[in-house]
């Protein structure tokens, strides 16, 4: 789960090579590639990205202000370490702030175009989850990429800058794969797809209020996930 929308960010950067390298480290701080604990050194990354140091430094400095990354003085930047309580915090508001967004778009109506590609992309979502058992690899990688191209794909109809701000902040929290197991097993992906598409239905509907009543839900099995891991943790 990345920015908001995909590829894009609401957010101003003194320059556009800066706003590039911040996009290309969320991303990889938010899909794991960069582990918490991982230590971000400018002299890597400049190398990486083929730039000097310094757009690479006001990256990290975004980072850090965005809360991605945390600094120490003589130690530099590491990318932050989330928590449990960090990421129930996180779906608890997305259920507030999408099922809200949502229904301000079925209210004003979802353009034909968006519908299809919505569509589409739910179509292959369920082919890809169409077996039994876990789903693994690329499969996996590709089913998580068409579920945040759904909400994101919704999210991005809502006209509104400090909407699209607030959305990015909660949606900035990485998932944590061994606590959320469960989102590898066919059966429970099928069931997300199934839900996606009667919030899709609802949206073009126009059905407001029960769209918005359809997200939270859909977004409540992640979060009693997490909170029974809480509580096994605890005990």
């Amino acid at each position: 789960m990345s920015e908001f929308p995909e590829g894009k960010t609401a957010e101003p950067y003194r320059s556009e090579q800066v706003g590039s390298i911040m996009i290309a480290l969320r991303n990889q701080v938010l899909e794991g590639r960069l582990p918490p604990g991982t230590k971000l050194r400018e002299t890597e990354l400049a190398a990486q990205f083929g730039v000097s140091r310094t757009p690479i430094r006001e990256a990290l400095v975004a980072a850090e202000r965005e809360g991605l990354v945390t600094y120490e003085t003589n130690r530099g930047y590491t990318v932050r370490q989330f928590t449990l309580r960090d990421l129930l915090e996180s779906y608890e508001m997305r259920g507030l702030l999408e099922g809200h967004g949502c229904r301000i778009v079925a209210e004003r109506g979802l353009p034909a175009d968006v519908e299809r590609t919505l569509r589409a992309g739910l179509d292959r979502a369920e082919a890809l989850v169409s077996g039994e058992g876990l789903l693994e690899g690329e499969g996996l990688a590709q089913w998580r990429q068409l579920n945040q191209r759904f909400h994101n794909g919704l999210m991005a109809q809502v006209s509104s800058g400090l909407f699209s701000r607030m959305f990015q902040l909660v949606y900035r929290v990485p998932k944590i794969d061994d606590v959320l197991e469960m989102e590898r097993d066919c059966a429970t992906l099928r069931r997300y797809n199934d839900e996606h598409r009667r919030i899709l239905d609802a949206v073009v509907r126009r059905q407001g209020s029960r769209v918005e009543f359809l997200v939270r839900e859909h977004l409540q099995g992640p979060s009693d996930l997490i909170s029974r891991r809480m509580e096994e943790n605890e005990g």
